[in-house]
């Protein structure tokens, strides 16, 4: 189809020709009003995707939280950036710049797909933390293209064209150029709006005067060719920066992680030590204007020591010692497998191929192996072994497939000091040093609780074992570890090497030729300034607090008292006893059998003499397999189940057992439910009736005020990991829990708190707080009394059995 322009009467070949063809000429070809009308319609209705690289920092009443978040105001978080962005960029795209936005309603679920988001896989597991920024970070949306955006108001300008560039690229780069400065127009606007709303704010005295509502900034455009691009799916690998004071991990108590530590008198002369060097540069070659500083041998070596630390919480390529792990390995490959193959198939039902280039070469799907080839050995004994952070978090635990996590690597990337610190600090030109992680997807708070860990084993409270402890998946008990200040920590870049390789786009900004995208000399340059600024801004908000007479800063002796020795009181003691567990059975520890009251009190001696009944009538229900992975369990070669093997196999088919089991150690027999269910009713109930109308009298009797449940879990030898329950809890905000029978151990831990339950019921959220049970000898039941989501309504002691 030919498209003639009315002007000239140049003919087009499409609508996009024209369209070029008229931003260029409107001036002649078209009178001024119909030129504006038709950027208004095209305005109205032409749009393409793009990807949008940006930056932001949140304001100071969240990064410090001195004012609630009901009065705060500024930037809140990733989410509110992103908001802000999309809505600059539709501001501009309408040409419309007057509008003022509505607050940001935090309690609205962000659709907008960014590297640091979550609303792709809808998991609040992997929500970015709260309140913080990020160096750059990308979105994608919809805007109206560059070459119908703008009225060309500066056309007659002289344009500097560079020698590799055509007249047309740039004019596209000053489009850009104008583009980007219109966003970030507009994002001014919002600040300064922010800034007025503050000013007239009842609670604007209760703030200092460095105060800010955060800031904000866009580095670049690129238009996205393939329309499944998404930003947060697509990515795969990401950085995360947490700056902190080099005095947070000095110490004067040397005991533990002494070997290597610098032989200096005082802080001051330890904060020397550290040479500044800017990010993406190396420690050894730390620069000043007088030239390259080597730092002192003692402190590489001080530094090589925390970086050998650091290693031990990143992922490995291990040997396959484990079923586990080889059975991991081949789910691998065997998924990979299946990829290609559906791939191969659905070009060959589109009759699609590759490029000359690539077709005469066999497909690695069809390419059958050479009878003579021999298996590399790494290929079958090696492999990159993920790690369970549930320790690292409180939004996923040990038996999630999310805890299996990739941290590639955690390095010091800089060290740095301000640029204006205030002359009356008692430490002169104090460091701060900037770590950081990178890996697949970090869950949320991940990161600081991993640098809450490094700085506990860097200033000595505990030791570096703690680390095998926390990845020690046959260690049931939970040991979370101390989660570091917030507002240290950074969202670095995202990198979308699949994608750039399919789009041909540079989608971060770093310096290279090969493609187009964010990789060009303006973008690079304006976010290295973008984030020596930012760093230095979380660097002052160390200094907020002020600090005391000896150069410590008031923030950090906050976190030490609050936070990190009482974790370290408290992790030190599960740590002896994770060292017991590798030479010593658990259950040695335990008071002998024959020191426990056999006596059952009397209104428990109906109930304990129908669940000794069901265990001896041979017909006690299997557990199902999803409740199996929440089971501490014995194999029947007596060895504790793996929790690998044993959610790859469940993932495999669920219709089968997780584990297979030695009978009455917790095993698959351990537990199963009774009352009324959402749907298809329990099967026990018609199995054991005298028991569920025993157990559900029991309630009654031992809590007369509470609503009587619709539910019972009923459980034998049954040792649980840490887990919460699924689903919600309806009419009811607690479960209510006992045990029964002879044994020793076997208390409930409640979001570390142990609560010993025999023959003593205690109520407890299930479904929020997090439990599991210790060690136990000898014969335990218990019973969980709850009301299901679905279940509303129902009462377990009217059930007709």
């Amino acid at each position: 189809m030919v498209i003639v322009c009315k002007g000239c009467q140049e003919q087009f070949a499409s609508k996009n020709e024209l369209f070029r063809h008229l931003n260029k000429t409107a001036k002649t070809c078209l009178p001024l009003d119909e030129y504006n009308a038709f950027i208004a319609h095209i305005r109205a209705t032409k749009r393409e995707k793009i990807a949008v690289l940006y930056g932001y920092l949140p304001g100071i009443d969240y990064q410090s939280l001195v004012v609630k978040d009901d009065d705060a105001i500024g930037i809140e978080g990733g989410a509110h950036a992103a908001w802000l962005v999309t809505n600059a960029i539709d501001l501009v795209s309408r040409g419309d710049s007057s509008v003022k936005l509505e607050r940001y309603d935090s309690s609205i679920v962000s659709k907008i797909h960014r590297s640091y988001g979550h609303s792709s896989n809808e998991s609040l597991a992997s929500e970015q933390d709260e309140h913080t920024g990020a160096i750059t970070e990308v979105l994608s949306t919809t805007a109206v293209p560059l070459f119908v955006n703008n009225d060309d108001d500066d056309d007659d300008e002289e344009m500097t064209i560079n020698n590799d560039d055509t007249i047309e690229d740039t004019v596209t780069k000053r489009k850009l150029r104008t583009w980007i400065d219109s966003v970030n127009g507009q994002l001014d606007r919002m600040l300064s709006e922010m800034a007025s709303d503050k000013s007239t704010s009842a609670v604007s005295t209760a703030v200092s005067n460095d105060w800010s509502p955060g800031r904000i900034r866009v580095f670049g455009r690129i238009t996205i060719t393939q329309k499944k691009f998404n930003a947060q799916t697509d990515v795969t690998n990401r950085r995360i920066d947490y700056c902190f004071p080099a005095s947070l991990i000095f110490t004067t108590d040397r005991e533990r992680f002494a070997s290597n530590f610098p032989d200096v008198a005082s802080l001051q002369e330890y904060c020397d030590g550290f040479k500044s060097f800017p990010p993406g540069n190396k420690p050894v070659l730390a620069r000043t204007d007088s030239g390259y500083i080597r730092p002192s041998d003692e402190m590489l070596t001080y530094l090589l020591t925390m970086k050998k630390v650091m290693r031990r919480i990143a992922t490995q390529v291990e040997e396959l010692t484990d079923a586990g792990s080889k059975l991991e390995k081949e789910f691998n490959q065997t998924s990979k497998r299946k990829k290609k193959k559906k791939k191969q198939r659905k070009r060959d039902n589109n009759g699609t191929t590759r490029d000359d280039a690539s077709s005469n070469k066999p497909s690695k799907v069809d390419k059958q192996p050479s009878t003579n080839s021999k298996p590399s050995p790494s290929s079958k004994t090696r492999l990159l072994k993920r790690k369970r952070f549930h320790n690292f978090t409180k939004r996923i635990l040990a038996h999630n497939h999310l805890a299996y996590r990739r941290v590639d690597r955690i390095f010091h990337r800089a060290s740095i000091r301000l640029q204006d610190e205030i002359s009356t600090t008692a430490i002169k030109n104090r460091p701060f040093i900037v770590f950081s992680l990178t890996g697949d997807m970090f869950l949320h708070e991940q990161a600081v609780h991993i640098m809450g860990l490094l700085i506990a084993i860097f200033r000595g409270v505990i030791d570096e074992d703690i680390i095998d402890c926390m990845f020690d998946e046959n260690f049931t008990s939970l040991v979370p570890a101390p989660s570091a200040p917030h507002f240290g920590l950074l969202q670095g870049e995202a990198t979308y090497m699949t994608m750039e390789g399919k789009m041909q786009k540079i989608l971060n900004a770093r310096r290279c030729n090969k493609y187009n995208g964010f990789g060009n000399e303006d973008v690079v340059s304006s976010v290295e300034e973008w984030e020596v600024s930012l760093l230095q801004n979380v660097a002052k908000a160390w200094l907020r607090k002020g600090e005391a007479a000896d150069g410590t800063l008031n923030s950090e002796t906050q976190w030490i008292d609050n936070v990190l020795m009482p974790w370290s009181k408290k992790t030190n003691e599960l740590l002896k006893l994770w060292r017991a567990s590798k030479t010593t059975d658990v259950t040695s520890f335990l008071p002998p059998l024959e020191s426990v009251d056999p006596s059952v009190p009397q209104l428990y001696e109906k109930v304990l003499f129908y669940l000794r009944e069901a265990d001896k009538s041979g017909r006690w229900p299997s557990t199902t397999p999803g409740r199996q992975l929440v089971m501490l369990s014995t194999s029947n070669e007596g060895q504790q189940a793996n929790l690998s093997m044993a959610s790859l196999s469940l993932s495999l088919d669920r219709r089968y057992s997780a584990y297979s089991f030695k009978e009455g150690e917790g095993g698959a027999s351990g537990s199963f439910s009774v009352g009324a269910m959402p749907g298809e009713q329990p099967k026990a109930n018609l199995l054991f009736p005298e028991l569920v109308k025993a157990a559900f009298e029991l309630e009654v009797a031992l809590c007369p005020d509470r609503p009587p449940s619709s539910t019972i879990a009923i459980n034998r030898n049954a040792a649980f990991r840490p887990h919460t329950d699924s689903g919600a809890g309806a009419g009811q905000s607690t479960s209510l829990i006992v045990g029964l029978g002879h044994y020793n151990g076997g208390e409930l831990v409640v979001e570390g708190e142990k609560k010993d339950i025999r023959y003593s019921p205690i109520e407890f959220d299930g479904w929020k707080q997090r439990h599991w049970t210790l060690p136990f000898g000898g014969e335990r039941y218990s019973l969980v009394w709850f009301t299901p989501k679905g279940c509303e309504g129902m009462r377990g002691i009217d059930l007709e059995l």
